[in-house]
């Protein structure tokens, strides 16, 4: 059928394929167009399917968590905040969606234990903290206070890029493993290899954005900052300009990079650490500066991961909810979730706490 005749006898039709092919309709930072998401998904396990020499090391995963209804924890956090003096403290910094707790991280877990059997431990990291089905339930997860890896003069803290920073502390943690925050999700079945190859990479999972075009826009958050500061360390060690953050989705990391980051820019680390909340002087080892140092030692590659990244707050929750249902129904599903929760001030969109949570019951049921 001809372009002109498809657009007499079908006007709708030719609309939509002419908008679908100019404007790709894409729920991921890495911008896949949503009708190749499978056939890029199954074209890549083929690929895994072909490494026979899958990586037969350990791996564990390592989730930080904190609850932010914990009355001791609340206590904790008001007293610091006036011991910091709240005027000089960013605002995004302590700001309440950054702590809150929807009960997301039983379906993080639920998500891992699913798709993901092969892990050896979970380990999660929390301030004194247990959650209640971890007690009550027989699972992989290791609790991991922040006392067993991070000095003690440096806690109570509520930044996690210091705590991010100590996570190779953590006491019997495998070479390899993958870091998760509790906004991050598993959507489908994922062998092995798609975190490390038979040779020992672990894989990039690198997003479309660019760190002078996002500075650009004016906004300068901690973290942001955090990884700017990150990309002046990899170009003073490396020479190379880096401006290219991750998708927002898990991690795979080795432990001794992050012994070797300390190695290398122990005084920058050390200048940081004791900043109890976020500040512009932070550095972002886990999810910037130990992932590139990785990719510019030749220990990582450049690897696809389709993660659905949206802001529970924003307009548009509604759409990537409903969206994932559909998949989900059509076993088409992405790779990962990355429900993320942050007040915006350009959004006056007032949302239902309870959406996220209403959602991941009825995905993981």
């Amino acid at each position: 059928m001809s372009k002109l005749t498809k657009f007499f006898k079908n006007p709708e039709v030719f609309l939509r394929d002419y908008l679908i092919k100019k404007y790709p309709l894409s729920f991921d930072e890495q911008k896949h167009d949503i009708f190749e998401e499978e056939i890029l998904i199954t074209n890549d396990f083929k690929l895994h399917n072909i490494d026979i020499n899958t990586c037969n090391e350990p791996i564990d995963v390592v989730i930080t968590w904190v609850n932010n209804h914990d009355p001791k924890w609340i206590k904790k956090l008001e007293y610091y905040k006036k011991q910091q003096n709240i005027n000089v403290i960013n605002p995004i910094s302590i700001d309440n969606a950054r702590f809150e707790n929807h009960g997301e991280l039983f379906y993080v877990i639920k998500s891992i234990a699913l798709f993901m059997p092969w892990i050896r431990n979970i380990f999660l990291v929390t301030d004194d903290q247990i959650p209640e089905f971890v007690l009550s339930n027989k699972n992989k997860v290791v609790i991991v206070d922040h006392n067993q890896i991070i000095d003690k003069a440096y806690l109570p803290t509520f930044n996690s890029h210091v705590i991010e920073a100590h996570l190779h502390n953590i006491p019997n943690l495998s070479e390899n493993f993958i870091y998760f925050n509790d906004d991050v999700f598993v959507a489908r079945k994922l062998p092995k290899s798609h975190f490390i190859s038979g040779n020992n990479l672990t894989s990039l999972f690198l997003n479309r954005k660019n760190l002078d075009l996002i500075l650009k826009k004016g906004v300068n958050t901690p973290t942001l900052s955090a990884s700017l500061n990150s990309r002046q360390l990899l170009f003073k060690k490396y020479g190379k300009d880096i401006n290219i953050p991750l998708v927002h989705t898990y991690i795979p990391l080795k432990k001794s990079y992050f012994n070797l980051a300390w190695s290398y820019f122990f005084e920058d680390i050390s200048k940081f650490i004791s900043n109890r909340f976020r500040a512009n002087n932070d550095i972002n080892l886990a999810t910037f500066l130990v992932p590139w140092m990785m990719y510019l030692e030749g220990k990582s590659i450049l690897a696809r991961d389709i993660c659905y990244y949206f802001n529970i707050r924003s307009a548009s929750a509604n759409t990537n909810y409903n969206i994932l249902n559909h998949q989900n129904k059509n076993k088409r599903l992405p790779h990962s979730i990355c429900a993320n929760d942050f007040i915006s001030q350009k959004s006056s969109f007032s949302y239902n706490k309870d959406d996220l949570t209403e959602f991941l019951k009825k995905f993981y049921k």
